[in-house]
């Protein structure tokens, strides 16, 4: 990201970055992350996603809803656990995504 950060596809790095800290409990951190993810490519909506998962594990199930909304008015048809079954995600870490994307009242 240092090398290039006006790479089309940074947001795809702030991901990793996102899910790392995510799985260790450094929820801050995964929200720094995530609006960078955001501010890279706003039309992506698993940034967003993300985001809204960081957010409930703060306890900001306000701003998390309005994260998971825009989810929704990116890609309507959205359903997060559609989003673990196509890549190798940690058992644990899609498990602990999805309880906090369950609260966000996005569609499993």
């Amino acid at each position: 990201m240092r090398l290039s950060p006006f790479d089309p596809w940074a947001f795809a790095a702030f991901h990793s970055l996102i899910l790392g800290h995510f799985h260790f409990g450094r929820y801050e951190e995964a929200v720094n992350a995530a609006r960078k993810a955001v501010q890279s490519n706003p039309a992506h909506s698993i940034s967003y996603m993300l985001l809204a998962a960081a957010l409930v594990k703060l306890g900001r199930l306000e701003e998390a809803k309005a994260a998971a909304a825009r989810v929704l008015e990116l890609q309507p048809a959205f359903r997060y656990s559609r989003q673990f079954a196509g890549v190798d995600c940690a058992p644990a870490l899609a498990a602990s995504l999805s309880e906090a994307l369950r609260a966000t009242g996005l569609p499993e």
